[in-house]
């Protein structure tokens, strides 16, 4: 296994064997910083080698791996940096700017060491290999930031415990990495869990491969798939719309070798399932949901069932290693079949808590369960169905309206592409139902229109009051392709 391609990010080549002998030297390189087990270590970069070669050195160094957002904005990076306490912070090609203008803006809470990308860092290569550093199954192996949809992200500790657990959940489960001679397409960014840590990690623990993509552009994740014989990916529902779009999917790389096509961070509608499926006829489908918190993922929707008509817009069921109860939003009591509740969760994959915010951790986690904060239901099947944040539920006229269901609805409409339904404070109703859609490209619809398809299908009190359409990627997504109410809110000024 050591001479096998275990990741390869466009530019260099490693084998299994080179990236360990390199995680190896740079964990020596950063005790002789100064670095101790139990500490944290930022990193600031994209979707290469860099990463994956850090964030192997600062565990085996005893360390937490911080990865930054790159898309964040100064004030957002200085945060992430003082919200973790990192000292050393590692910056890749391209983002010497980036950390420039934190340095130079003079918020840190303290000194940092930065070491970049080049020189610096090929002098922290040099040092001799290090492979004696005690860590234990509940330390810490990183700490990843919430989606920030609401506001500063919180770091989510995850133990080595936990990253492993899932990725032993997806191997089970999902196959990832599963096959032999499997390469994985890394498509999302790495700061995320679900590039990192169901994706990336699973290859690597079987011995199969990763190829890193920095910037998602159809046409050339076509290229990829033929050209490196990549096997599987995951692509956020929006992503696959594109490529579907696009006719990227209709090519013979992937209906030569492409096995798996994974998806989450939203549902995937069933035209675009059967698309998909028509274009690739032996391809699986898999979807999976799940958040940081949850180390990260919590059910999954296998191939077998992601085509069934009858549980179309489920999230599927557990995994191996992870438990779920549905309970009462207010009083916590188990949730009966076909009723509504708190998505809870149990299992070893779970965060040990937000870094530094114990008053945060004891808000979700109760008793070995993480309190979602997602609110669903389950068929007598036990497949389970998201019906939305507890936080977007809208309180309308003495009704709960959930967001999600009007949103599902939408993107039925031959004209939506995207859709975000909100609650907005009213005298008259407490909140009313408000509605921004994305029309389709070379598609037309007026207000009206869409609101008499929603009035044919829903209760009067669920029908949008205000109904607002943009254009096709007006609505503001952040990087796990999750639109941010937050943003609409602010640029409609709600």
């Amino acid at each position: 296994m050591p001479g096998r391609e275990a990741l390869f990010d466009g530019t260099r080549r490693l084998t299994h064997g080179e990236l360990a002998d390199r995680a190896w030297r740079i964990a020596a390189g950063l005790r002789a910083q100064g670095v101790k087990p139990g500490d944290t270590v930022g990193v600031l970069a994209g979707n290469t080698a860099f990463s994956i070669e850090t964030f192997l050195g600062i565990v085996a160094a005893g360390a937490a791996f911080v990865p930054y957002n790159w898309r964040w904005a100064t004030e957002e990076l200085t945060h992430g940096i003082n919200e973790t306490g990192a000292r050393v912070v590692l910056v890749g090609d391209g983002f010497d700017a980036a950390i420039a203008e934190v340095l130079a803006g003079g918020g840190l809470d303290g000194p940092i060491t930065v070491v970049h990308e080049g020189e610096e860092f090929d002098h922290l290569l040099r040092s001799q290999s290090l492979r004696d550093v005690p860590v234990g199954p509940s330390d810490a192996a990183c700490i990843l930031f919430t989606g920030g949809t609401t506001g500063f992200s919180k770091g989510v500790v995850l133990s080595h415990s936990a990253i492993l657990t899932n990725a032993v959940n997806e191997i089970a489960d999902c196959r990832i990495g599963g096959r032999a001679n499997d390469r994985g397409l890394v498509v999302t960014p790495l700061f995320h869990s679900a590039a990192l840590l169901c994706w990336f990690l699973p290859h690597y623990v079987t011995g199969n491969s990763s190829v890193l993509v920095h910037k998602f552009v159809e046409d050339e994740i076509a290229d990829l798939v033929a050209r490196e014989s990549i096997t599987n990916m995951f692509l956020v529902p929006n992503m696959i719309r594109r490529m579907l779009k696009a006719g990227t999917f209709d090519t013979d790389g992937f209906r030569n070798h492409f096995k798996a096509l994974h998806t989450g961070a939203g549902l995937l509608r069933m035209p675009d399932k059967l698309a998909v499926s028509a274009l690739i006829p032996d391809v699986e489908l898999f979807f999976r949901y799940g958040l940081t918190e949850a180390g990260p993922m919590v059910t999954r929707l296998l191939p077998h069932d992601m085509l069934r008509p009858e549980i179309d817009g489920s999230i599927g069921t557990e995994y191996l290693l992870t438990e779920v109860e549905l309970r009462d939003l207010y009083d916590g009591t188990p949730a009966a079949v076909g009723e509504i509740g708190e998505i809870c969760v149990r299992g070893p994959n779970l965060m040990t808590g937000y870094f530094g915010r114990p008053e945060a951790t004891k808000e979700v986690l109760e008793n070995g369960w993480l309190r979602t904060g997602d609110l669903a239901v389950r068929d007598e099947q036990g497949y389970l169905y998201f019906r939305d944040r507890a936080k977007d539920m809208i309180k309308t006229g003495g009704e709960n309206v959930y967001s999600s269901e009007i949103e599902q609805l939408l993107h039925t409409h031959p004209a939506v592409m995207e859709a975000a339904v909100l609650g907005v404070p009213s005298e008259e109703w407490d909140e009313e139902v408000r509605a921004v859609i994305a029309v389709r490209p070379g598609q037309s619809v007026t207000e009206v229109e869409i609101a008499s398809f929603l009035r044919e299908r829903l209760a009067g009190y669920k029908v949008p009051k205000m109904i607002a359409l943009v254009g096709p990627n007006a609505l503001p997504m952040n990087p796990s392709g999750k639109i941010v109410k937050t943003n609409i809110r602010a640029a409609m000024g709600w």
